[in-house]
């Protein structure tokens, strides 16, 4: 059993459609966004990957080094960035609808709290977009039909 999930499939009797809709559309936005900010950030950053896969960030020195500054910059905007994961959270979703379970409301409310926080930190950026499968996934979560 994971944390917070139920091991059991809801029965497609007892599922609710809308629910499990509007998880799956939640879950397809996040791996929109996800493969979005890897296709944006990919080309630019294609100038620098050579560097990195030659070591050039490799120890403390090379990552205090001032001159190595906007190589770290556009490390942490792509291969150090929560797009992957974001990706794989999303397929997670589309999978948990599809087989009927229940996504837990702490994932939708994380999901906002991290999207509005970092939104307000970062102006402008794509966070806002994050709302959307939020706000999709606190619809599922209403959505889905009372259990005893």
């Amino acid at each position: 059993m994971s944390i917070g999930t139920s091991s059991a499939v809801i029965a497609p009797a007892a599922d609710s459609a809308r629910a499990r809709t509007l998880t799956a559309w939640a879950g397809r936005s996040i791996v929109v966004i996800g493969a979005v900010h890897i296709t944006v950030f990919l080309f630019q950053t294609w100038s620098i990957w050579g560097d990195w896969l030659t070591g050039r960030l490799h120890g403390t020195a090379a990552i205090e080094d001032p001159a190595n500054l906007e190589s770290l910059r556009l490390f942490w905007s792509l291969p150090g960035s929560f797009a992957v994961p974001l990706i794989l959270l999303g397929l997670l979703l589309v999978r948990m609808a599809r087989t009927g379970q229940q996504v837990p409301r702490y994932v939708a409310v994380t999901l906002t709290a991290w999207v509005l926080l970092s939104g307000w930190i970062l102006v402008p950026s794509g966070f806002p977009l994050g709302l959307v499968p939020a706000v999709l996934l606190l619809l599922a979560h209403r959505a889905r039909p009372a259990t005893a």
